[in-house]
């Protein structure tokens, strides 16, 4: 079987010798995108700058064109205008931040030359209403000593091959001449007014300062045209088009190559079946050489087919796109009425073919495609999320911007590299000392546990279970080529990790990684701390990864006893879920509220970089306390020692950088390691409850009186601060949150009378609500604000998957189902047990969103009643739905192993009271509300229809 081969990107970005850009007043991109896409697609310029884009603020689909990147500056105070430029996602180019400007629209970016130095190119409009200020054009000088400013300027004259001069041209001259701009301008007309009467003239040209590159040519366009017409500037040396590729593999080939070369390998080598790996030395080029023949057998069975370059298009719209060309051609050179007339005709038949053409090509791919279709969930992902932001240049801790790739790879890694150290937080030298003696010590011996063996049988089992298309590491060896080893690459696998395992060594080459950064939501782009780092590490090692997990968990999670991590810890735990903590939290607060009305203080801690700030020798030490054996906490150490990372941005690695402190995320043990470092954590004994899901950490106390849970509260904080700077774990005060739960309603009355919780001596803000697990806990917890908050979310993505679910869409409706109770229909149930016993006011407002999804799926009318719609898209209601879901977990927690968990479901609803309060088991006994009851007469009527 041939399938794309998933390399890692191996270069960065081109440094161009030669520049090829078109401007355009296109007056309107989103009308003219599927032609403007034609006309890219044959012209393959570099850049494509824009104005009149006509775009707002809030038009951020539809907008990609494939193999370029969008920047673009609209115009927010009123209707119209706005720039925009398209460039080569192959280019080494950047987005600069726009210089105010008066009297000019511009959008600009930052491209790295070869033999030349960084240019900053500018798509720029001027009005025709506006005059040229000379300080606008400054404060875009200002940005390079380089600079391209290149679009509509609405400026005539005879200087730059206009016919005529106009206010706004003598002005634009004196300007030229004062600050020694270079104006390149082409022969013929860029600006066809719609009023015939007038004559074509030139309005789009492009000015330069300190561009040595030579002019190849500057000439108008006629592919494609709006009362403009684009210009094409061509400066300096153009390589060669670049042919696009794609490279496939013949996995069966694959295996049958390696199995050969391994059965042949005459080397003096480490590949037999027999050979002694009895030092680290050997282990380590052991593991080079097999990685080598693996490369080398997935080179031989590549195969790298160029990408036909075809626009699709049916037989009768080429020809119209050909008879456009040919009037636009013709128009330009004899500017009469009658041929501008007729061009402009074509266009527009060619504009709605194009729109025809693509409608029906959405409309059979709607009509066609399921839920096994992988295109499906991609369509639907695409729609729903936005598209990834350019990095803009990144700020350096001193000051100094980072433009280039390899400059923005090295301040990334400067970033992660601070990350991943021990806390500089205050710390008892005594305990540190006391620690690393105890790891030492325990190290120092020879080892003394039973050993550890890993079966062919094993490792196969653990390759079914990867991913195949998951990122590879630094050596492109994916998962999909593990699937495809042979019985000699498993038997070398099991010996070189039996030879880990007995050695307690993890091989040097496994601990490297490759860190890619992925935009945290909200967070400013230019902040390289605003990236969360991931890191890709090579499949065999996170392999070798999976079998230590397998040993750590068979210690930690026994099937006879009771496991060694703490039951406050959810996180990372099989049949351990948010949902259930959050349960704990909210049942704990409830009880309270009736019938003895108590109060509950929460505080919700922000933990700072938990997984990249662990202190290595305080988990090795924890390790050992826990009674894990000695080869594997010894392997533990081996594994997190002397790891390295290579920051990989748009292809550009970073130099090297060691690793101090923390646990890789992306890794397979992290998760584990973590859990592990924090299972020491103080559990208070005075009644005060905790809660732990990875790094969320919450304390909570309820009590008739604020001020005694407050002081009781206190006393458990105190600890776990203590517990904190001992362990060298770093927690934001300022960003974590305490709310005082309390059933009487109350505006801010508890952030004047009580005094703030302190954690390490910086207090703790109160607030009326705070987000835990993705729920919002309001401080009487009727949960509108969550639902307010789910509720607007699904109605985003409802309206960003319209064109998949909306009244027009082709799709069937079943896989308009399917696609709803996939991607939306999970946002608004989201821990649904623990919300579900709400006001019916509250919960009606989830409703009303799956009736609009029903409506508009079967584009009924208004006059067709919500329970047919139901009935007709076999859709329960959303108050089924949530009972359902309450029955199923109920039921999973109520034989739960964990006993916090069956303690927080272990009770007797309270009957419905004038005061009593509803809790979530209330949720099982609910009769059927009215959409419900009249959904279910109509099921039993058609299951019976006599």
């Amino acid at each position: 079987m041939t399938e794309p081969s998933a390399l890692p990107r191996s270069h960065g970005r081109i440094k161009p010798k030669g520049l090829s850009l078109i401007s355009f007043n296109i007056r309107g991109l989103r009308n003219n995108l599927p032609e403007l896409k034609l006309f890219l697609k044959d012209r393959e310029a570099d850049f494509l700058l824009l104005q009149e884009t006509n775009l707002k603020h809030t038009d951020n689909k539809g907008l990609s064109i494939k193999n370029y990147s969008l920047l673009r500056n609209d115009r927010h105070d009123r209707r119209g205008g706005g720039t925009a430029i398209y460039y080569k996602k192959t280019l080494h180019c950047s987005l600069i931040d726009t210089p105010q400007l008066t009297n000019m629209e511009a959008t600009l970016c930052r491209i790295s030359m070869t033999g030349h130095q960084s240019l900053v190119i500018a798509s720029c409009y001027i009005p025709p209403k506006n005059l040229p200020l000379k300080d606008d054009f400054e404060a875009i000088l200002s940005q390079s000593n380089s600079v391209i400013m290149f679009g509509d300027f609405n400026s005539k004259h005879t200087e730059w091959t206009c016919r005529t001069i106009n206010t706004n041209g003598r002005i634009l001259r004196d300007i030229t001449q004062s600050l020694d701009l270079t104006v390149f301008s082409p022969l013929g007309a860029t600006h066809y007014p719609d009023n015939t009467d007038y004559n074509p003239d030139v309005l789009d040209f492009a000015l330069l300062k300190g561009v040595s590159l030579n002019l190849r040519s500057i000439e108008t366009l006629d592919d494609i045209g709006s009362d403009h017409r684009p210009v094409s500037l061509i400066l300096g040396h153009q390589p060669p088009p670049i042919i696009t590729t794609k490279t496939f593999t013949n996995w069966k080939g694959f295996k049958d190559s390696l199995a050969k070369a391994m059965d042949s390998h005459d080397s003096p080598n480490y590949l037999s079946s027999d050979l002694d790996l009895d030092s680290p030395v050997k282990i380590d080029t052991a593991v080079e050489s097999l990685s080598t023949l693996i490369k080398s057998s997935l080179k031989e069975n590549e195969r790298v087919v160029p990408v036909a370059n075809t626009n699709g298009l049916p037989l009768y719209i080429s020809n119209i796109l050909k008879a456009k060309k040919a009037a636009f051609r013709r128009a330009a050179k004899y500017p009469t009425p009658e041929y501008r007339h007729t061009a402009n005709r074509l266009q527009r038949k060619l504009r709605s073919h194009l729109y025809e053409f693509r409608e029906l090509q959405r409309s059979e791919l709607m009509e066609n495609i399921s839920p096994s279709h992988t295109a499906y969930y991609q369509m639907a992902r695409a729609l729903r999320i936005d598209a990834t932001t350019h990095t803009p240049p990144l700020s350096r801790p001193d000051g100094t911007v980072a433009f280039e790739d390899d400059e923005k790879a090295e301040c990334f890694a400067d970033s992660i590299a601070a990350q991943c150290s021990p806390s500089s937080q205050p710390v008892d030298p005594s305990h540190i000392q006391e620690v690393e003696d105890e790891v030492r010590r325990r190290n120092s011996p020879p080892t003394t546990s039973d050993p550890i063996t890993v079966s062919n049988d094993e490792i196969s089992s653990l390759i079914k279970g990867l991913k195949p298309k998951k990122s590879p590491g630094a050596d492109g060896i994916s998962n999909q080529a593990l699937k495809y080893f042979p019985e000699q690459v498993l038997t070398l696998l099991a010996i070189i990790f039996n030879a880990c395992f007995n050695l307690s060594y993890f091989p040097t080459s496994w601990k490297e990684a490759i860190v890619i950064g992925i935009p945290k939501p909200g967070k400013p782009l230019n902040l390289p701390s605003s990236h969360r780092p991931i890191s890709l590490l090579k499949a065999m090692g996170k392999l070798f990864e999976r079998v230590i997990q397998n040993r750590m968990r068979r210690h930690l999670f026994p099937t006879d006893g009771d496991p060694i991590v703490i039951p406050h810890q959810f996180g990372f735990r099989a049949k351990h879920s948010c949902p259930q903590q959050v349960h704990r939290i909210v049942e704990y607060i409830l009880s309270g509220f009736y019938p003895r009305r108590l109060k509950t203080i929460a505080v919700f801690f922000d933990i700072a970089k938990a997984f990249d700030r662990v202190w290595h020798e305080g988990l090795i030490f924890k390790l050992y306390r826990i009674g894990l054996s000695d080869r594997l906490v010894r392997l533990v150490a081996s594994y997190l020692q002397h790891r390295t990372f290579r920051f990989r941005h748009e292809g550009t690695l970073s130099s090297q950088r060691p690793i101090k402190a923390g646990v890789p995320q992306g890794s397979v043990l992290a998760p584990l390691l973590y859990i592990l470092y924090t299972n020491d954590i103080p559990i208070p004994s005075n009644g005060v409850q905790l809660s732990l899901f990875a790094d969320d950490t919450a304390l909570y106390f309820k009590s008739p009186r604020i001020s005694s849970a407050r002081n009781k509260i206190q006393k458990s904080v105190d600890d776990l601060g203590d517990w904190f700077q001992k362990w060298r774990i770093d927690v934001n005060p300022e960003k974590s949150s305490a709310v005082q739960f309390d059933i009487k309603r109350r505006r801010n009355k508890n952030k004047k009378n009580t005094p703030p919780i302190r954690m390490l001596g910086t207090p703790v803000p109160w607030h009326m609500s705070a987000k835990y697990l993705g729920v919002t806990l309001d401080y009487r917890l009727t949960f509108e604000s969550h639902v307010k908050r789910v509720t607007r979310l699904a109605r985003f993505y409802l309206g960003r998957l319209n064109s998949m679910l909306g009244r027009h869409s082709k799709m069937s409706l079943r896989n308009k189902r399917t696609l709803y109770k996939v991607c939306i229909r999970p946002v608004m149930t989201y821990s649904a047990p623990i919300f579900a016993h709400a006001n019916d006011k509250i919960i009606n407002e989830l409703q009303v969103v799956q009736n609009l999804f029903c409506r508009r799926a079967t584009n009924a009318p208004w006059y067709v009643r919500n329970a047919d719609l139901h009935r007709d898209l076999e859709i329960p209601t959303i108050q089924q739905c949530l009972k359902k879901f309450s029955e199923n977990f109920f039921k999973v927690s109520e034989s739960h192993t964990n006993t916090l968990i069956r303690e927080a479901v272990t009770y007797t609803a309270p009957l419905p009271s004038r005061y009593s309060v509803r809790r979530p088991r209330n949720t099982l006994l609910d009769p059927p509300n009215k959409l419900s009851n009249d959904l279910n007469c109509l099921l039993a009527a058609q299951a019976n229809p006599n």
